[in-house]
């Protein structure tokens, strides 16, 4: 059974991402994508327990959008470039062929970071920091954990 508690920074998508980057961009936000897919125990555990933690609430509701792509799923996906494809090519596309992976996008939607696996609240706060306080551009994030893992 998956966990469906709310996630205050999912933002309900047709999966059309070059309009979700625009919104997101508008909003003042950044825009990451949740690579997920039936059945995942860590997709699972993110949504119970990370994303469930009120300091991650906070954080990423006023930074970020999420949108969700299913690995395995046929749905049409309009990538940043205005193309159709399927979320399973998309997955494919990026190289994702394992669940859960979170890709982190600038502005114009270059992939600032795919970041892999189940991640403690803790260092996803981090992960946001380094990507909202523009981090990425001086230091690669493994650096920027450790540096802040204090």
């Amino acid at each position: 059974m998956a966990f469906t508690a709310p996630i205050p920074f999912l933002k309900p998508s047709f999966l059309n991402l070059k309009e979700d980057l625009e919104e997101s961009t508008k909003a003042g936000k950044y825009l990451f994508i949740m690579f997920h897919q039936e059945g995942c125990p860590f997709c699972d555990k993110m949504r119970r327990v990370t994303f469930q933690d009120s300091q991650v609430q906070s954080y990423y509701t006023k930074h970020f959008n999420m949108v969700e792509i299913d690995i395995r799923g046929s749905l049409e996906v309009v990538d940043f470039d205005g193309k159709k494809t399927t979320e399973r090519q998309f997955a494919l596309k990026h190289g994702v062929r394992l669940t859960p992976v979170f890709m982190f996008l600038d502005k114009n939607g270059n992939v600032i970071a795919k970041v892999p696996g189940y991640i403690e609240p803790r260092e996803f706060l981090l992960i946001g920091r380094w990507v909202v306080e523009e981090h990425y551009k001086r230091v690669n994030l493994v650096n920027f954990l450790r540096e802040n893992k204090k």
